[in-house]
């Protein structure tokens, strides 16, 4: 009876504590507002958050290339660019470099890890791959978009945490339970 109480008591005393980092992964169909839900939910949460962001760069309605942006120091690089024949070739280098150093300034100096978006394009780049494990195992709190079609990587990282799968009619839905969820405690 005495080590079921000093079970319930260490439950009590630090189950919150433990209880409260999370990791957020939101998934869903290509265009259908992943990174527009994630920015809301930065928006009315007004936190301090880093990381990074992947954004497409088009020219003449037509992607051309990705750029990596660091969230806390808005330095930014080409991370994959489209080739003539249509091909994307990905510099696995900003990843290793710029991915890393974005994450580690978002483990230093922010609330949040924001991670927009995980995929493909980061196959090759031991690195970084390694730092978004260290990151997802880290006190920090995480929320991230990823892709829905999977690969190993992916399959691995959204086993530590909860996934969210976003659609056209549960957009604000979505949003409403994670800013929920960060609000009460759970994040």
């Amino acid at each position: 009876m005495h080590l079921l109480t000093n079970w319930q008591n260490y439950v009590h005393n630090y189950g919150k504590f433990f209880a409260m980092k999370k990791n957020i992964f939101i998934e869903g169909d290509i265009k259908v507002g992943k990174s527009y839900v994630l920015e809301k939910i930065l928006k009315i949460l007004n936190i301090k958050y880093g990381g990074f962001k992947t954004i497409a760069i088009y020219k003449e309605d037509k992607k051309v290339a990705f750029k990596l942006i660091d969230l806390l120091t808005n330095e930014e690089n080409i991370v994959a660019t489209y080739n003539i024949d249509g091909n994307l070739i990905v510099n696995s280098d900003v990843f290793d470099k710029l991915g890393v150093k974005a994450l580690e300034n978002g483990l230093k100096k922010s609330d949040l890890i924001v991670m927009d978006e995980l995929g493909f394009l980061e196959d090759n780049s031991n690195k970084f791959k390694e730092k978004v494990f260290e990151v997802l195992n880290s006190d920090k709190n995480v929320l991230a978009v990823i892709k829905e079609k999977r690969n190993k990587f992916l399959n691995e990282i959204s086993n530590l945490g909860e996934v969210f799968k976003i659609e056209n009619d549960n957009k604000e839905m979505i949003i409403n339970k994670i800013v929920d969820e960060v609000r009460n405690g759970y994040l």
